[in-house]
């Protein structure tokens, strides 16, 4: 959950893929390439790495339409 004042770190689709990719070199772990690359938390890049591996895009928030109806249902009483 989100801390009141806390700044988020967004990440370019070609720098998470330079991510996986260097952790899928197989020479360094989670926490050394997420300490490498200035990553916040490990746990982001293995995010990454198995959306990476399932084929799934990075950013899956990008592809939701928002809708107008979207929310709690409106009852109209007569």
């Amino acid at each position: 959950m989100a801390k009141k004042g806390q700044k988020f770190n967004q990440y370019t689709v070609e720098f998470k893929l330079a991510a996986v990719q260097e952790y899928m070199k197989g020479t360094s772990s989670y926490k050394m390439v997420a300490e490498k690359l200035d990553i916040r938390n490990c746990t982001q890049l293995k995010v990454w790495v198995k959306k990476w591996q399932a084929g799934e895009s990075f950013d899956v928030r990008s592809d939701k339409q928002s809708s107008l109806r979207a929310g709690r249902l409106k009852f109209h009483f007569r």
